[in-house]
């Protein structure tokens, strides 16, 4: 099997390549390379420029985030190439004549002492664009900083959560959330609560990758969100601290720390944040079903305390070869408590039959998350790159929960009354390994990889009937599930520029091989059933990019992507909320597999305009069923089709030299052909729109201030979910002082309370509208000083084995 895949894939590489020369006459010719520092790391936005024999400049350029420059040139005659960065030696080249050359990479010597000396003007962007790629700096903002690292997410451009728990990108779910490269171990609502225990005065900037090429895993349909967090910049000692508190319904306190040390060929960096606090929902819920009315509202305070913290290490063996070791833990704990009432009622009356509350006390909940990566890094002078990435991560949650549901009539007299204990735990173990090696070939760009990944999960739940004090376990509604997935993959990519004209194709393979395992009791009999999967899926990805005049591109690109399901969606387990609605699991669970077509243009580094078409079948969802005559299950099935369009823009301005703007409107259509059975099926559709604008102003004082405001329309989500409109404007000022080495900022966020959810769902039968609000409202004051000593660096960067597996821990 491994000797065939390989075979296809060679085969696949030596096709491509024989095609790709035949475009290798070229009239106008490129000039490229790479610009480093003396420990081998990439220097971005080093100016470059190209000098005639008369040292005049005819054509200039930066370097991008990786260090790299390419200039088109097509007069003949001899020239040169200068190199300038703030703080380090200007580099010139020898004179050559006019050719493709590629100065592979071009190493800049520090000058120590410059920055000491040097005061930069230079304004940050808030906003940046790279062809497809759109950066957003959170820490250029005010809004974006002393929140939780989702609080910022919810700012980047076309990001959207919906209900605390769904995020979306253009209007589509299936995004792929990676954290420095690697993949969080988390999706759905503990993927939220790991955004949330991670402090945004950590974070540099948020990456949204719409097109990913075969390089990435095949895991996000809607694209790739790359969160990426601060790391030590300077030789020496390094280090920030910020301590803030806000206020919502509840005070809460939040404290950060990072560290930094760096000297010769070693480098130590690390952070440790806490939010502490409790945060308050409310939501609800009113159906209709089978001619009564259930009108429940939840009051929802969550008391959990979320820590993370990271610890890293770097050494340099030499100018070509370089080992880390990163460890990163992420720590939620505490109590929480829900209490929900609803009252019953037949319809078309409006009084009130009987009432149901319901208290769920979370008594004890815990969730630990480490991950250990191991990364070795060789890279030469000629363009040759190799990674190899070891990874191993470890997920636990549990969760103790006593459940009370207290039946009373319209005279409040009590008619019954039930009590459950609930015990559950899940534990899951990742590891992984990953190598990619790139290289320049045929003055193109050659890349390939191999990817191995091993999942195991188990959960246990028991339910317990608690009678007059005593717990007796009931068998129908506990189980012991395990779930192991093998996963291996490998990938070939190439890309190559002929003229104005740039040609990428790739093609990943990717095999899982996976078993479920559920124990369960019946009949006073131990059980077990199990459920195996095999699949083998190509993804082919696919560009091309005109350059028709100078800052102008226009690309259009083709991928196919997977969505796997979540490890605990395919555990049946029944989670109670109250007697009359729950959660379940959905042992059988397919992938849902989407194409995906991207036709872009961009300017310069301040417009981007993009339109996209996705299909995707076996689509996956959360849906809200009918359960017996008055009681309703929410569970993940595959329900049918999905089409999704989109029209985006993102545009950078600056009227004035005080003040920026950056903007993003996306206007997207989506149409559901699902089906619950056979006798509901649904053809929904929807054209919806969001528009967020950002403006920024520098006030004298060393002031800055901020006002961002959003707008989402009517709109659907999952199956069947019909949105209404929300809105939300946020206010921030700062101040910085003590030589720029403090900042005190002010900001609240939501002012008038516009972001409330309210949607609706609905089918033959059955008719619900919910509400929300996740306690948005916030006023936020914060301190952060800075201390540093030595001359501005880069860190590196790494990717994990366990980029796509890791994602589906919910």
């Amino acid at each position: 099997m491994a000797s065939s895949i390989t075979f296809r894939f060679l085969l696949f590489g030596a096709v491509f390549f024989m095609f790709s020369s035949l475009f290798a006459q070229n009239i106008v010719k490129n000039i490229s390379g790479k610009v480093v520092d003396d420990e081998m790391e990439p220097i971005p936005l080093a100016t470059v420029m190209l000098h005639d024999i008369d040292q005049k400049v005819v054509l200039s350029a930066v370097t991008d985030s990786v260090g790299k420059f390419s200039f088109r040139y097509e007069a003949p005659g001899r020239y040169s190439i200068k190199v300038k960065y703030l703080g380090y030696e200007d580099y010139q080249s020898p004179f050559f004549v006019l050719d493709d050359v590629n100065f592979n990479t071009i190493s800049l010597s520090i000058l120590e002492n410059s920055l000491k000396e040097v005061e930069i003007k230079a304004k940050a962007k808030i906003l940046e664009i790279n062809g497809g790629t759109i950066t957003y700096n959170v820490a250029n903002t005010i809004g974006g900083q002393d929140v939780s690292a989702l609080e910022a997410l919810k700012r980047a451009p076309g990001v959207y959560v919906e209900n605390e728990n769904s995020i979306t990108l253009n209007g589509k779910s299936g995004v792929q959330i990676l954290l420095d490269g690697r993949q969080t171990f988390l999706s759905g609502t503990e993927l939220t609560d790991l955004l949330k225990s991670l402090s945004s005065n950590n974070l540099q900037s948020i990456e949204i990758i719409n097109s990913p090429t075969a390089k990435f895993d095949a895991t996000g349909s809607a694209g790739i969100i790359n969160i990426k967090t601060k790391k030590n910049q300077t030789k020496g000692v390094s280090g920030t601290i910020t301590s803030g508190v806000a206020y919502g319904v509840s005070p809460k306190q939040n404290q950060n720390f990072t560290f930094g040390y760096r000297i010769n060929k070693i480098n130590l960096f690390g952070n440790y944040s806490h939010t502490l606090g409790n945060y308050n929902y409310l939501y609800g819920t009113n159906r209709e079903q089978n001619g009564k009315s259930y009108d429940s509202h939840t009051d929802d305070i969550d008391k959990r305390q979320k820590m993370s913290s990271q610890v890293g290490m770097d050494y340099f063996i030499n100018d070509k070869n370089t080992i880390g070791l990163m460890v990163n833990g992420n720590f939620i704990f505490g109590g929480g408590i829900t209490d929900t009432k609803t009252d019953i009622r037949t319809l078309p009356s409006s009084v009130i039959d009987e009432s149901l509350e319901a208290v769920n006390d979370y008594y004890g909940q815990g969730t630990s998350r480490y991950n250990f990566n191991l990364n070795y890094k060789y890279e030469d002078t000629l363009g040759h790159v190799l990674n190899i990435d070891a990874d191993y991560g470890f997920f636990d949650k549990w969760n103790k929960n006593l459940q009370s549901n207290i039946y009373r009539d319209n005279q409040e007299t009590l008619i019954s009354q039930s009590l459950y204990r609930t015990l559950n735990g899940i534990d899951i173990n990742l590891k992984g390994v990953k190598i990619d090696y790139s290289a320049n070939l045929w003055q193109g760009k050659f890349e390939s990889g191999i990817k191995y990944s091993v999942v195991n999960s188990v959960n246990d739940s028991r339910f317990y009937h608690v009678d007059k004090g005593l717990d007796s376990l009931d068998n129908q509604r506990s189980n012991s599930f395990q779930f192991n997935e093998r996963i291996s993959s490998a990938y070939v990519d190439y890309k190559q520029t002929v003229q104005n004209w740039s040609f990428q194709a790739g093609l990943r393979m990717e095999i899982s091989d996976s078993k479920g395992l559920l124990f369960y009791r019946e009949n006073d009999m131990e059980l077990d059933n199990t459920i195996k999967r095999n699949f083998t899926n190509l993804f082919p990805f696919f560009a091309v990019t005109v350059k028709p005049k100078e800052n102008h591109n226009v690309s259009f690109s083709y991928g196919r992507r997977i969505e796997r399901p979540a490890y605990q969606d395919l555990n049946p387990f029944v989670y109670l909320l109250d007697e009359l609605s729950f959660w379940q699991g959905n042992p059988f669970l397919n992938p849902e597999l989407t194409q995906r077509l991207t036709l872009l243009y961009s300017f310069k580094n301040s417009t981007v305009v993009s339109l996209n078409f996705a299909y995707t079948d076996e689509f996956n969802a959360r849906v809200t069923d009918t359960v017996d005559i008055e009681k309703i299950v929410m569970i993940s099935r595959n329900v049918g089709t999905q089409k999704h369009w989109s029209l985006s823009l993102t545009q950078n301005l600056t009227p004035k030299p005080w003040w920026d703007i950056t903007f993003n409107g996306l206007l997207y259509y989506i149409q559901n052909n699902v089906s619950f059975d056979q006798y509901r099926n649904l053809d929904l559709q929807q054209l919806a729109g969001r528009v967020t604008l950002q403006q920024s102003f520098q006030l004298p004082f060393k002031m800055k201030a901020e006002v961002s405001a959003s707008y989402n329309s009517n709109r659907l989500s999952g199956a069947n979910n019909f949105s209404r409109a929300v809105s939300q404007v946020d206010l921030g000022l700062q101040k910085t002082f003590i030589k720029d080495k403090a900042t005190l900022r002010f900001a609240v966020n939501d002012i008038y309370k516009g972001n409330k959810s309210r949607y609706t769902q609905s089918f033959p039968g059955f008719v619900s509208t919910s509400y929300g609000y996740y306690e948005s409202r916030q006023v936020r004051l914060s301190f952060t000083y800075r201390f540093s000593s030595g001359a501005s660096k880069t860190q590196r960067t790494r990717d994990s084995a366990l980029e796509n597996e890791s994602g589906r821990i919910k």
